[in-house]
């Protein structure tokens, strides 16, 4: 090779170092845009700390706008993407982007497109116009159009695609609904380790991803739309343990059977995430490890939340609820009538009948005990209702949430020699709900939709286990359908 064109020989180091530079102005980016869209929340224009970020904003924006007319960013649920580019965040980055994760999620945004005669000042102006839109409180229905009007009204350039459409563009996933319910249990199992951690090592603690996942939760199940996750939701919340997590997994399901019962007493939202968040503390002190072994756990799960450097509203119901949830009944669901009525808080009144429910249908790994039926569960809420054990409103608000065939129950079809679970909400006589058909072995075969009058439950002294494989065929099904 001649050394002329070897001159004209590009080196491969100079594609990985493109890339490189690439990938960390993607990242720093992100970066800016989230310090950006905080500080303006916070302070509002013209403080010397939005102005900081604000330059940084713009700085970063130039070297997008260098080879292009415009710029997609794009948040599917997991990543941030640029240019359908995931933009990787740094190893052992104490940065957060939970604020622009909000941002995201609350408007129904899952991409905004730039165009180059973007300046800073009209991005300033998009991320103020979505925060007033976010500050109305519209519903997820509503929102996304909200926020769209507003854009058009106030002649911004910037293009948003809402999360459940792609606009027409198949070169990334949009979380639906159905995908969204699932993440956020998981996300809710998963963040309890975490959690734990920062409460060993006496660190702060990250109670806003528990607050949106909880907010995430009341969007769905308040949701009256065709595709509402109401079912799906609770359904996930019948999970006997997810990876064995089974505290973690209880507590889950305990926040989400708390909002839901809220919700059928016509509760104002802000006192549902008070709810979903006193619910998902309320064990904290239980070792991540416990497989149903009778502890002794309510007066160190107070203390250790009353200390917290983070201590707020929803903070406090869970210290208290955390303290006083085993007074009326033991950890192994045994019944301790009081001589007058016991009340911890209202709301945690709602907590300890849901924390008893998730207790008595589990099946615990360390308990000698077979699980209750859900419907026979139910009515043994009743009868320590009347035992003054419990507030009788509050085992009326689950009652109604679940149904007189709560999610996840196994069932006999009438006339049929045939196995249901039921994946609905079997409310009223005149509505058909679905249930999953199961062959003798257990297995999962098809859905089908019944009256309940077509349903009967098991006799008593037969027990059924779901194997993990038709609980997760099961679920599924919730996807399938959002996709059609």
């Amino acid at each position: 090779m001649s050394e002329e064109q070897q001159k004209n020989v590009i080196s491969s180091d100079f594609f990985e170092n493109s890339d490189r530079i690439e990938r960390a102005r993607m990242y720093d980016f992100t970066v800016a845009f989230n310090a950006l869209v905080k500080s303006l929340r916070l302070y509002g224009s013209g403080n010397d700390t939005v102005e900081k970020n604000t330059e940084k904003l713009s700085e970063n924006i130039k070297f997008l706008f260098t080879t292009e007319a415009f710029f997609d960013f794009t948040f599917n649920g997991n990543d941030f993407m640029l240019n359908d580019v995931r933009v990787r965040r740094k190893k052992g980055s104490s940065i957060s982007f939970e604020e622009l994760e909000d941002f995201f999620i609350h408007l129904q945004v899952a991409t905004m497109i730039f165009p180059k005669t973007s300046g800073i000042s009209e991005i300033v102006e998009f991320i103020l116009t979505g925060q007033e839109v976010m500050k109305s409180n519209a519903s997820p229905d509503v929102v996304f159009g909200r926020f769209e009007q507003k854009l058009r009204n106030k002649n911004i350039k910037i293009q948003i695609t809402q999360r459940d459409s792609s606009g027409g563009d198949d070169l990334f996933n949009i979380l639906n609904k159905s995908q969204l319910a699932r993440l956020t249990y998981r996300n809710m199992v998963l963040d309890h380790a975490m959690f734990k951690t920062k409460i060993r090592e006496n660190r702060p603690m990250p109670l806003r991803k528990a607050m949106r996942n909880i907010q995430n939760t009341i969007d769905m199940m308040c949701d009256g739309s065709e595709d509402s996750q109401e079912s799906h939701i609770l359904v996930l919340a019948s999970i006997n343990s997810l990876r064995g997590k089974m505290i973690a997994t209880h507590l889950t399901n305990t926040a989400i059977l708390s909002i839901a019962a809220g919700v059928q007493l016509g509760i104002d939202r802000s006192l549902l995430t008070r709810i979903g968040m006193a619910a998902y503390f309320h064990d904290i002190d239980l070792p991540e490890d416990s497989r149903g072994e009778v502890i002794e756990h309510c007066q160190n799960g107070f203390a250790v939340l009353s200390r917290l450097n983070s201590l707020n509203f929803a903070m406090m119901e869970a210290a208290i609820t955390a303290g006083l949830h085993h007074t009326t009944y033991t950890f192994d669901c045994k019944p301790i009538p009081p001589e007058k009525p016991i009340m911890s808080t209202p709301l945690g009144e709602l907590i300890k009948v849901c924390d008893y429910y998730d207790l008595v249908t589990r099946w615990w790994p360390a308990r000698d005990t077979m699980p209750i039926k859900r419907p026979e569960a139910i009515e043994q809420l009743f009868k320590m209702a009347d035992m003054r054990c419990f507030a009788k409103v509050t085992v009326k608000a689950l009652f109604s949430a679940l149904g007189i065939f709560p999610p996840g129950t196994v069932l006999r079809v009438i006339g049929k020699q045939q196995l249901a679970c039921s994946l609905d909400v079997f409310r009223t006589t005149g509505r058909k709900g679905k249930a999953a058909i199961l062959d003798r072995n257990m297995n999962f075969v098809g859905i089908e939709t019944f009256y309940p009058h077509e349903l009967i439950e098991i006799p008593k002294g037969l027990h059924f286990r779901l194997p993990p494989e038709t609980v997760k065929t099961m679920l599924d099904t919730f996807n399938e359908e959002a996709s059609e």
